[in-house]
């Protein structure tokens, strides 16, 4: 394990939160201190969404009413928190998650392992402020990494304003704000049971565009649902200053003006299903061969369009499915024609939930992409893995998994295969 002086100090700060927090026996997140719920209140097992958290998230984290019964209006937005008072308690919330793991990379064809590691990491410490101004539709997020990755810094910060009614509401959300993250329903979501992503999600092109980033912008949303929430049919879109030639979000004033474009329909139905469709279109200004004698810049664009679905059967095995098309352009030279980038990627999940907080699951994708005038490579993601909750309010969650990823790249035409095993603990105050 690796830790330098920010690390110690993360960790010397959360145990001080730990022992003074004013919950006796029992640490938990700061909304379900505020409304004195569970995390299973918006959680399958956190961080995994369930209907009423997605329509919490909507409400700008407000809680749906239980009364909407289609009789007479549903309260007002500006309403729903109107008997809470605000509290320093209910604002912050802590998130630290460490690991042991295990991890072998044999590159193709078939040579010798490289490497074989194991570890004990700090793989996360985050820090979430959020509150409600109280009778009104004004709320901010925030969500700082303290410590991820050998790095810190701010991975959203955004206010929003939440109008209408509990049934017919709309919000306008400004500031860094994640992308796909969140977003949609529950095969659409980063944030799942398995400590990554889907490879279906997560797939960074050779130009270094992918759907995992966290850039500023405006985003604009609108949801309807039925009485009782049976159905929930909501659209958002976000327009983004997307990112820069080396790949990260474009955060602060820049030369580049062009704006990227991401839209978003889902539809939840049943006990806890939900379709969404997802399209995205950007540029970026590329450096081509960087540090090389034949290096050039040019400005490709990239869009990306997924289908995506899941149902709940039997309030025990959720299903989820997706797929997402991918067409970017390409330049292998500056004389050259402009080729393209062309990947389709499927995903396939199955989650078991024994009892409330238990869960097993298994996960596979597969994605085929090339370039113009390359082979078809196919890269392969195989995930199996168990959660279960040390606590009855499900804010400490142990978690075992095991991916074999083999990664196949279309410009280099090579490959390698990992295999990672890692057993996690995650603490949430």
């Amino acid at each position: 394990m690796k830790l330098n002086n920010l690390g110690v100090k993360v960790m010397l700060f959360l145990v001080g939160l730990v022992l003074l927090a004013p919950q006796a026996g029992h640490a938990i997140p700061a909304f379900a201190r505020k409304y004195g719920v569970k995390c299973y209140q918006c959680h399958t097992v956190p961080p995994a969404l369930n209907k009423n958290g997605y329509m919490f998230k909507r409400l700008g984290y407000r809680m749906p009413p239980d009364e909407m019964d289609g009789t007479k209006p549903a309260p007002k937005v500006s309403e729903l928190d109107k008997d809470i008072q605000l509290s320093m308690q209910n604002m912050f919330a802590v998130l630290i998650q460490g690991s042991v793991s295990a991890d072998k990379s044999v590159p193709d064809p078939g040579t010798p392992a490289t490497d074989t590691t194991s570890s004990f990491n700090l793989d996360e410490a985050a820090l979430f402020v959020t509150g409600n101004m109280p009778n009104t539709g004004f709320s901010t997020f925030v969500h700082y990494e303290m410590y991820q990755d050998g790095g810190s810094g701010l991975e959203q910060g955004f206010g929003v304003y939440t109008g209408g009614r509990a049934n017919s509401s709309y919000f306008v959300k400004l500031g860094q704000i994640h992308m796909q993250e969140g977003e949609g329903t529950r095969a659409a979501m980063f944030y799942n049971l398995f400590p990554d992503p889907a490879l279906t999600l997560t797939n960074t092109d050779p130009i270094g565009f992918a759907l995992d980033q966290a850039p500023v912008g405006i985003d604009v949303g609108y949801t309807w649902a039925s009485p009782y929430f049976k159905n929930i049919f909501a659209v958002s879109a976000k327009v983004t200053n997307g990112l820069a030639a080396d790949g990260s979000t474009v955060l602060n004033a820049s030369t580049r003006n062009a704006k990227d474009f991401w839209a978003d329909a889902d539809y939840w139905f049943g006990p806890d299903g939900g379709v969404t469709v997802m399209v995205y279109r950007g540029s970026k200004d590329q450096v081509q061969n960087a540090g090389m004698d034949n290096e050039f810049t040019y400005t490709p664009t990239f869009y990306r369009v997924g289908a995506f679905g899941n149902y709940l059967f039997f309030d025990k095995l959720d299903v989820l499915g997706g797929y997402v098309h991918g067409q970017d352009d390409w330049k292998t030279d500056a004389a050259g024609s402009m080729g393209q980038y062309t990947s389709n990627s499927l995903r396939g999940e199955l989650d078991y939930y024994f009892k409330t907080g238990t869960v097993a699951m298994v996960r596979f994708d597969r994605l085929a992409h090339n370039v113009t005038g390359g082979p078809t490579m196919h890269t392969e993601a195989f995930s199996v893995g168990a959660e279960h909750a040390l606590t009855k309010l499900g804010n400490v969650v142990m978690r075992a998994t095991y991916n074999q990823e083999h990664d196949a790249d279309p410009v280099a035409v090579s490959g390698s295969t990992d295999k990672l095993f890692k057993l996690d603990v995650r603490y949430m105050w």
